[in-house]
């Protein structure tokens, strides 16, 4: 396969390949630096794809050995709600940042752009790339998350599964099985689906639009939803429950004047979305998840790397 011919066969599925190795890893940033050492592999072993209607599992293969690799040299991603207790809502403001922890990472909604997935997926895609899914994913062993985005997400069959993964079938069901209890429960055993419905509801979004740019706090108030969890990385603060929220957010209220702040609609993994500024400048990425009409989720992501990705989409 001449350089042209390799190019122009990869091309189609450079996209899904950077959503599995972002799945695979939980950062954005790392997926493209995975994405070039597969096309880098791919290419040298180029050789040993007998039959080019094997692309899509041949570098799906490569893709997830070469992400598996890197996750046998670092910790895994997390929130904030995973290495530590909530904080009251009264510790305002939130505590220093820890630059250095692997904090887990949103993708822009442009990626998903030409990112089609197979029809034998147990996700669509929009599911598949969930902030709350990602986030699940990296609670599993390597091995499960691998077997679990290859077979459900990808779409590959069982013996592609296997043979990418040089295990044999039975043991790849049985990893596939503990794989999906856990992402189960991980998520409250609620239905996939749920990570995409529900999720767009407009009134809800122009209510915290409004709420932010009039710093009106009974607005802000309003859309809290019981359940509420708020993160801030790279701060470990997270604020856990309506109370505890609520005051939360009138100390952060107290602060400001109407007009301080503004949020602009986005796309984050998804779901909704905004960038948030402050002052004229653009000081972080919100991820949200909405259930019952109010704000379930809200990610608030304060990294300058996070933030340049988005600017640069």
């Amino acid at each position: 396969m001449i350089d042209a011919d390799f190019d122009a066969a990869v091309a189609p599925l450079r996209g899904g390949l950077r959503l599995h190795c972002y799945r695979m890893l939980g950062s954005s940033h790392d997926s493209d630096d995975m994405v070039q050492d597969t096309l880098l592999r791919a290419w040298r072993a180029r050789a040993s794809l007998d039959d080019p209607t094997r692309l899509k599992p041949w570098l799906y293969r490569i893709a997830t050995n070469s992400c598996l690799d890197e996750l046998g040299r670092r910790r895994r991603r997390v929130l904030a709600s995973d290495i530590g207790a909530s904080t009251p809502g009264d510790a305002f403001p939130p505590a220093a940042s820890i630059d250095d922890a692997p904090w887990l990472e949103p993708a822009p909604d442009a990626w998903l752009v030409g990112a089609e997935l197979d029809p034998d997926a147990r996700y669509v895609l929009r599911e598949s790339v969930a902030l709350a899914f990602v986030a699940a994913l990296q609670v599993l062993t390597p091995a499960q998350r691998a077997a679990l985005l290859l077979r459900d997400v990808v779409g590959l069959s069982a013996a592609e599964v296997a043979g990418a993964l040089d295990q044999t079938a039975a043991a790849v069901e049985s990893t596939l099985h503990r794989a999906r209890a856990a992402i189960e429960t991980k998520v409250a055993r609620r239905d996939p689906t749920a990570f995409a419905s529900a999720t767009t509801d407009g009134a809800v979004l122009a209510r915290y639009v409004h709420a932010i740019a009039d710093a009106d706090l009974d607005a802000m108030i309003s859309l809290v939803h019981d359940d509420m969890h708020t993160t801030m990385p790279p701060s470990p603060t997270w604020i856990a429950g309506r109370a505890d929220n609520v005051e939360f957010y009138r100390r952060m209220f107290a602060r400001w004047s109407p007009g301080d702040a503004r949020v602009v609609p986005i796309g984050v993994n998804g779901q909704p979305g905004f960038e948030f500024h402050r002052d004229g400048e653009l000081r972080a990425i919100e991820a949200l998840e909405l259930r019952d009409g109010k704000i379930h989720r809200l990610h608030h992501f304060m990294q300058p790397s996070v933030v340049a990705l988005f600017r640069s989409g």
